[in-house]
């Protein structure tokens, strides 16, 4: 299941029921995700997600510039493997083995975020006003749920290259297991979220004794809380400006190269948005090294076509 904005497509993350079968705890982390959410609409929870997803990738991104630097300085090139032209394709096994590197495949969804979305505090929408740490851990909690309930009712058909509703609900032994270990990882998101929002209670109320404890100590302990802040705020600058709108630039190359492809042809306009997706990630995969475009997902692509139809056809 993963952690997918696309699988918000077909479920209303803050309206639409779920099944109590065959695991009746998806109820409940929903029940338990709305509540951290209450106040916000379905549109600002896909919002919330969306933009935790671009963050992770642009996570996953800058980890990986990083790690080519320190192979390229340390001298160690065959640890990089690379086309014909010289340009990066991927790390050799063995850089794994001297290097952290985090990568999508190693590295699990919430362990990205974690790293993350503190920097996401600097973001300003006026759709979504004063975001916080603990919606996006309920947003992420919500769209793995949603990964959840899209396996119960359909299926990926390779031939079709679509997902296509199941014929059943009788449900294989491994499938159960792999809906059971998909619900876990929710179980986790909603519960970490749940913790930070306890804690930012937690800071909230000390800031404020040490608001009134300020009218008889002066202005010392003031002005040791706005270092404090000081330092949180540049901590999470030098993230959103080098992580994120640094690395978005190769992520939105890769999307309106995919775009263009799309409009130009109709063969494409005429497909499902998941077979449309899974030929244009063909298509990337060829183009990406003559053009020097980044690879994403089929998920991912999916996501950018679904938005992309929607919009022409509001507009």
């Amino acid at each position: 299941m993963g952690f997918y904005v696309s699988n918000l497509d077909n479920f209303d993350p803050m309206k639409d029921e779920v099944s109590w079968a065959p695991f009746s705890e998806a109820r409940e982390i929903v029940w338990r995700a709305r509540y951290l959410l209450r106040e916000r609409s379905s549109s600002q929870v896909r919002w919330l997600a969306s933009e935790l997803d671009a963050s992770i990738d642009n996570y996953f991104d800058v980890e990986r510039h990083q790690a080519i630097s320190a192979i390229e300085s340390d001298g160690l090139y065959e640890l990089l493997e690379t086309d014909e032209a010289g340009r990066f394709q991927d790390f050799a096994p063995e850089a794994f083995e001297s290097y952290d590197i985090k990568t999508s495949e190693n590295t699990r969804p919430i362990d990205a975020a974690k790293e993350v979305v503190e920097s996401m505090g600097v973001l300003d929408d006026p759709d979504i006003p004063d975001p916080k740490e603990y919606e996006y851990f309920a947003a992420m909690a919500l769209t793995m749920v949603a990964g959840y309930v899209q396996a119960l009712n359909s299926t990926f058909d390779f031939k079709q290259l679509k997902r296509v509703p199941r014929t059943h609900k009788n449900y294989e032994p491994h499938e159960i297991s792999r809906f059971g270990s998909d619900l876990i990882a929710a179980m986790e998101a909603v519960t970490y979220a749940e913790s930070v929002k306890k804690m930012l209670q937690l800071k909230e109320l000390t800031e404020a004794t040490i608001d009134r404890a300020e009218t008889l100590t002066k202005e010392g302990v003031k002005k040791g809380m706005e270092q404090i802040k000081l330092a949180e705020t540049e901590k999470r600058r030098a993230w959103g400006k080098i992580g994120k709108e640094k690395s978005l630039i190769r992520r939105n190359l890769s999307r309106d190269a995919v775009l263009a492809q799309h409009d130009q042809f109709e063969s494409y306009q005429k497909k499902s948005i998941a077979s449309a997706a899974a030929d244009l990630w063909q298509w990337l995969s060829q183009e990406a090294k003559r053009q020097d475009l980044d690879i994403f997902s089929v998920a991912t692509i999916e996501g950018w076509i679904s938005s992309h139809r929607k919009s022409k056809a509001t507009s």
